[in-house]
């Protein structure tokens, strides 16, 4: 039995940050860190760099000189593989090894696998310990763990608004509703996710560049630009989504109802686009979500204004939802806010949040979670 404790609890946290070097650079594999201590050191370590490439338990393994003593121990946030796979299975390597306990931060989310690589392990004659830290090293695979179980992309939706629930003025102004460090924390959501989503009016009223800017480093997620009728198209050449860097990872979505003229433009200027359903006058989200997974997309994070937020959430078409709040009050009666085109009548219709997370940055407020089922 290995007894939980401070030491324990600091190795996994250890090995947690190492698998956070990859932040958004696996899907759709997970992030997994491993590290291997003797007498309480760190001997070797090792995380899982991309899709296809070494798992982080082999790394460190390999890394690894000499035998293993009696109390040589390998953290790894993840359950250890069980199949053979493109990289072959950890538990066959862990078991080889000579290694005799494994800490293991959370269990494999996929259900087929979920303990077998545990089950394994203890058949060998290794003491397994399950659950350090396990909020932690299974939340940071949030998108990974929800493809593996629903193979369907993960859809996350963006927040900023006011205190009074405002997201922009009734001109349409919004920058900026929260303060330089939330926006930060943004950047950080953006690299985690394969791709971004905005519509039209984002691209026409903010030009944004939906990249990920953290120190000095700048990346781009494949971005997904909203618009159903190829509205504005004669002023795509001033927009930075496809002039920058980074213009062939962005695809126009439009509708079935868009003139073959503006098609054809589209076309003629080189933008990757899908044409999807419409449904009531809008983009069948829906079908652009089936489209992703086709594709291998597993998760999306969305920035959208106040329609199209109101109409992913009520029709159960968002998973995970971040609310950037700020301590403003807009005060402005026609000011933009969620609820456009729906009605409720009692607080029972109201739409919850579980797993919640807050955090704060500067004087602005970030409540997160999923959205009820």
């Amino acid at each position: 039995m290995i007894e939980e404790s401070e030491e324990l609890i600091a190795h996994m946290r250890y090995a947690i940050h190492l698998a956070k070097k990859a932040w958004g650079q696996t899907h759709t594999n997970p992030m997994v860190g491993a590290i291997i201590v003797e007498e309480g050191q760190i001997v070797s370590e090792g995380y899982h760099k991309r899709s296809g490439g070494k798992h982080a338990e082999i790394i460190a393994l390999e890394s690894y000189e000499g035998s293993p003593k009696e109390e040589t121990t390998l953290f790894v946030t993840l359950e250890p593989c069980s199949s053979e796979g493109r990289t072959g299975a950890c538990t066959a390597a862990i078991i080889a090894s000579g290694i005799k306990h494994v800490v293991i931060g959370t269990l494999d989310p996929n259900p087929r696998h979920r303990g077998g690589g545990i089950a394994l392990l203890e058949s060998a004659g290794i003491t397994v310990k399950v659950g350090v830290l396990e909020e932690e090293c299974r939340e940071m695979n949030m998108i990974f763990n929800h493809w593996i179980v629903h193979k369907r992309p993960f859809c996350a939706i963006k927040l900023a608004m006011t205190i009074d629930g405002c997201m922009a003025a009734s001109t349409g102004h919004s920058k900026w509703v929260t303060g330089e460090v939330a926006r930060k924390d943004v950047m950080s959501w953006r690299r985690l996710f394969p791709a971004i989503a905005v519509t039209q009016n984002t691209v026409s009223s903010d030009n944004p560049k939906l990249t990920s800017r953290i120190e000095d480093e700048i990346f781009s997620s494949r971005r997904f630009v909203f618009n159903r009728e190829l509205r504005d198209l004669e002023n795509y050449k001033n927009y930075h989504l496809f002039t920058d860097d980074f213009k062939s990872a962005t695809t126009v979505v439009y509708g079935d109802k868009a003139s073959k003229d503006h098609v054809k433009t589209l076309e003629a200027n080189g933008i990757e686009s899908w044409k999807i359903n419409e449904s009531e006058g809008k983009l069948d989200i829906g079908e652009f979500l089936r489209l992703c997974a086709e594709k291998e997309i597993p998760g999306i994070f969305i920035e959208p204004g106040p329609k199209l937020a109101t109409d992913l959430i009520a029709n159960g078409l968002a998973d995970y939802l971040f609310i950037y709040q700020a301590p403003k009050l807009l005060i402005d009666q026609k000011g933009y806010s969620l609820g456009v085109d729906r009605f409720s009548q009692v607080m029972d219709e109201s739409i919850e949040l579980i797993d919640i997370k807050r955090q704060q940055f500067g004087e602005d407020a970030l409540i997160r979670g999923y959205l009820k089922p």
